[in-house]
């Protein structure tokens, strides 16, 4: 898993027989438009890891990949390009390892940056033993660290995950990541403990799937309204508030 390498030696809040069912709270992050603002830069550099590997990266000037998995918008641009499935998925490793590289090479460039109170959310999570942070997102693992580092984000803060290589459906990532964080505990994590915390209707959706509650925050692509429509928990317009965000995350 990409981030083992990431976490920090000494300091993880991730520890067996540190899970108190009345008091942790499992914290499943989104990326995109959840913790950065990715300018729509980093799709440039999925384009040219396509075009490594398949020669093209189909129509992705129009395709609206908001939500959806690597794995998802790989084979969909490339289906949509008139390649076979069977060249598409031989390929899919290749394009997730070049996909990071392009990433890596970019971002002393890149114009990413973490959105509002993200960096001082984070910092009050890690200060208090009672949150386990983790991530849900439909990023590639190998690009994650890059991209993280790239707005200036400790990917150690992250102990565990789930993927968009590990599956092309996002519904199947919420019980996956707790899954692994449960052989990393020896525990049980219960579905009330864990949150999702996204920008989409997909993060909504994929939360609901696994039984677990959501807050959504309209930092992304979707406004408030829309956002409202889909009936997360939580729903909220920034993180700038951090008293108001950790009384959220304490409580839900």
């Amino acid at each position: 898993m990409c981030l083992g390498s990431e976490a920090r030696k000494g300091e993880t809040a991730v520890r067996i027989g540190d899970m108190d069912n009345n008091t942790t709270r499992v914290l499943l992050f989104d990326i995109d438009g959840t913790l950065m603002d990715s300018a729509n830069e980093v799709t440039i550099c999925l384009s040219r890891a396509m075009e490594d590997v398949y020669g093209t990266a189909g129509p992705i000037e129009s395709y609206d990949m908001h939500g959806k998995t690597d794995w998802q918008i790989v084979t969909e641009l490339m289906d949509m390009a008139g390649f076979e499935a069977v060249v598409v998925e031989a390929g899919l490793s290749k394009v997730f390892g070049a996909y990071a590289r392009h990433v890596e090479l970019a971002a002393p460039t890149l114009k990413m940056r973490t959105l509002p109170g993200v960096t001082d959310l984070l910092r009050a999570l890690v200060s208090e033993p009672n949150f386990i942070l983790g991530l849900v997102t439909g990023n590639a693992c190998a690009a994650v660290p890059n991209k993280l580092r790239a707005v200036g984000l400790d990917p150690g803060l992250f102990t565990f995950g789930a993927f968009g290589d590990d599956h092309r459906d996002r519904n199947r990532l919420p019980p996956l990541a707790l899954y692994r964080l449960e052989q990393i505990l020896g525990a049980r994590v219960p579905s009330e403990s864990a949150l999702v915390i996204g920008d989409t209707p997909r993060d909504i959706e994929c939360a609901r799937s696994a039984g677990l509650k959501v807050l959504c925050v309209a930092t992304g692509s979707y406004p408030r309204d829309a956002l409202a429509r889909c009936a997360p928990d939580y729903l909220l317009d920034d993180m700038v508030d951090t008293d108001a965000v950790l009384l959220i995350l304490k409580e839900f």
